[in-house]
């Protein structure tokens, strides 16, 4: 198998979702090492050190099965110099000065957040991660931002009739780096709703998809409306109040951010 076909055959075999994750580490030179927490077939791992992303990886995940199954694609490409796999629990297995990238794809957002809580990233000498949650979206960059990481690039995918969006941050970089992108968005919405609001359309949508007018950030708003509209007309106002108040505050939220698209 030579190295073209086989660049193409482990491209194919993994989902636009993880191909973007994964391609979203280009643009700062060859990185080092990168940590694949919660690795799975290890097909992320493989793309990287053969699109020469990372120089080598570590393959990570707290299954016996699936690390089984990643080693075994890890030998089809003749990668075993350069991907390590290692029986871990999230990061606790992962070293000072081992990886200097990490992606984590395909976890809830708590899930992440308890992950990223019980090691310290800059400690370990992370520069950059790509971390794509599944849930709490919101709840996750509002994580990030307390606690410092720099939000330094954002997509939105559409793979299989779901929307996904990963996140590429530099750790404990949030002064230097994502205010003023969250600064510029916030920045859009003046006229249209007030700072809080914004900055909630930043939590829940991504500030450079914001900034960007991602057409396809139009097309998943656009589907939430009709959702929330649709909600809305089931509830009773005073029998369901809370929960009338709240997708009510998420239609306005997207009405906000539609309207920077006219």
């Amino acid at each position: 198998m030579n190295e073209k076909k086989s660049l193409d055959d482990v491209a194919v075999k993994m989902s636009l979702r993880l191909r973007t994750v994964a391609d979203m580490l280009r643009g700062d030179g060859a990185h080092k090492c990168t940590a694949d927490v919660g690795c799975d077939h290890g097909y992320v791992s493989i793309y990287l050190v053969q699109n020469k992303i990372s120089e080598s990886a570590i393959a990570m995940d707290v299954r016996k099965g699936p690390l089984a199954m990643a080693e075994s694609n890890i030998r089809e490409y003749s990668l075993e110099k350069d991907i390590q796999t290692r029986l871990s629990d999230g990061l606790t297995e992962l070293h000072e000065d081992e990886a200097d990238s990490l992606v984590i794809a395909g976890m809830g957002g708590k899930l992440m957040i308890s992950i990223l809580e019980k090691k310290d990233l800059v400690g370990l000498g992370i520069k950059t991660a790509v971390l794509q949650p599944q849930s709490d979206i919101c709840l996750f960059r509002e994580y990030l931002r307390d606690k410092g990481f720099a939000i330094i690039d954002e997509r939105i995918i559409l793979d299989e009739g779901k929307y996904y969006f990963p996140i590429k941050v530099s750790p404990g970089d949030g002064v230097s780096g994502s205010f003023s992108e969250l600064e510029k968005a916030i920045a859009l919405f003046t006229g249209i709703c007030d700072p809080d609001m914004a900055l909630k359309a930043c939590n829940l949508y991504g500030e450079h998809n914001i900034l960007r007018r991602d057409p396809l950030l139009k097309d998943f708003l656009l589907h939430g409306r009709e959702v929330d509209e649709s909600i809305l007309k089931g509830l009773d106002e005073r029998e369901h109040s809370e929960r009338y108040l709240d997708v009510k505050n998420s239609l306005d939220i997207i009405s906000a951010v539609l309207a920077l698209f006219d």
